[in-house]
C-alpha cells in the first residue's frame, strides 16, 4: 500500500438501482466520498473517509461497505439523531437512462438527505487533515470549508466538486482553498469560478461537457478533452467519480518531492480517469466496473493504460456482475 493518504468528506449514501427485468434493486455503496475514498482504498492508497452517517439499517450496510474496501474507518461517525442516504437510481440499459429519486419507490417515503460534519468532527480530524496528501469534497458547509483550510495549509492538494446545491458566500470562501475545481457547465457556481480564474487563481480547473469531453485550465494552459468512447454503454452514473478517481490514482502514485503536482501529471490524470469513466459505462452502478472486475484487475488495467486488450477481456464480463 502507499504511503499516500486521502482523506474525503461529503455524500456517503446507499444506492438502490432499479432496472427492468431485475424483480428487485442492486444495491451497494454510492455517493461522490463514498465512491472516490472507496475506489482509491481498493487500488492501494490509504483512504480516510470523514463524515457522519445514521444508526440506521443503511447506515450498517454503509459502515460495512467502506470497511469491505480497505478504508481506515475512524472517522466515519454513527450517529442516532438522523439518518443514513439512499438514493434511488431508475436506470434503463437498453438507452443509458436513468434518473435519480429520494422517495421509496414502493411506499413514497422520503428517504434521508445528507447531513454535514459539524466543527467537533473537524477538531478530531486535525491531526488527519494535516497528513493528507489530497483532500477530497463535494459538498460545502462552515465546518468543511475550515477542513479545507487545515489541510490546504499543511499542504495538500485540495479537490472539490461542487454539487448543485450551494451557498455563494460558502463558495467564495472556499475557493481560496482549492487546488483542482471539477465543475459542470450547467453548474451554477461555474461564473465564481471563471471570475477567479480572471482575477489570477492558481487553481487547476476541469470543466465538464457531458459525453462530449472537458476541458482543463492548468498552469496557464487550456487544453480541450474530447470524450472518450465506452466499450459498451449501459449506464454513465459514476463516470465523474471515475474520472476523478483516475486522477486522483495517477497523483498519488506520482508523489513528487515538490508541490504542486506538475501540469503533466495532471494531464496524463485526466486522460486515465478519462478512460475509467468510459470503462465504467459498461457496467450498471456507479462503481460497476469494480464490483464486475474486481479492484486487482482495475489496478493491472490502469498500470497499464486500460488498452485495448484489456478493455477486450472486460467485455466478457456482464453488465450487473458482481452484485
Amino acid at each position: 500500500m502507499t504511503a499516500a493518504t486521502i482523506a474525503g468528506t461529503g455524500l456517503i449514501a446507499w444506492d438502490h438501482i432499479y432496472t427492468p427485468g431485475l424483480d428487485r434493486p442492486l444495491q451497494a455503496l454510492g455517493g461522490s466520498c463514498g465512491n472516490v475514498p472507496a475506489c482509491l482504498a481498493m487500488l492501494g492508497h490509504r483512504a480516510v473517509p470523514i463524515a457522519a452517517i445514521g444508526q440506521d439499517a443503511a447506515g450498517e450496510l454503509i459502515w460495512r461497505a467502506i470497511a469491505r474496501a480497505g478504508c481506515t474507518i475512524d472517522l466515519l461517525r454513527r450517529r442516532d439523531d438522523f439518518g443514513s442516504p439512499i438514493v434511488v437510481q431508475h436506470l434503463d440499459p437498453a438507452r443509458a437512462a436513468h434518473r435519480f429519486s429520494f422517495h421509496s419507490p414502493e411506499t413514497g417515503e422520503a428517504y434521508a438527505r445528507w447531513r454535514t460534519i459539524d466543527a467537533a468532527h473537524v477538531e478530531a480530524a486535525r491531526a488527519t487533515l494535516a497528513a493528507v496528501s489530497v483532500f477530497y469534497t463535494d459538498r460545502l458547509s462552515p465546518a468543511i470549508v475550515s477542513a479545507m483550510a487545515i489541510a490546504r495549509n499543511a499542504g495538500a492538494l485540495v479537490y472539490f466538486e461542487p454539487d448543485l446545491d450551494w451557498d455563494s458566500d460558502l463558495l467564495e470562501r472556499a475557493l481560496p482553498a482549492v487546488s483542482i475545481l471539477k465543475i459542470a457547465d450547467d453548474t451554477p457556481g461555474i461564473a465564481i469560478a471563471q471570475a477567479a480564474l480572471a482575477a489570477g487563481s492558481a487553481m487547476t480547473v476541469i470543466r465538464t461537457h457531458g459525453a462530449a469531453g472537458l476541458t482543463l485550465t492548468c498552469s496557464g494552459m487550456e487544453r480541450f478533452f474530447p470524450g472518450f468512447r465506452a466499450p459498451r454503454l449501459v449506464d454513465s452514473c459514476g463516470a465523474g467519480d471515475m474520472l476523478t478517481t483516475g486522477l486522483l490514482d495517477r497523483l498519488l502514485r506520482r508523489q513528487p518531492q515538490a508541490r504542486p503536482w506538475p501540469a503533466e501529471d495532471i494531464v496524463a490524470g485526466v486522460e486515465l480517469g478519462q478512460r475509467l469513466a468510459a470503462l465504467n459505462c459498461a457496467f450498471i452502478g456507479a462503481r460497476g466496473a469494480f464490483h464486475a472486475l474486481g479492484a486487482a484487475r482495475i489496478r493491472s488495467g490502469l498500470d497499464h493504460w486500460l488498452d485495448q486488450s484489456f478493455l477486450a477481456q472486460a467485455m466478457a464480463h456482464g453488465p450487473d456482475q458482481g452484485y
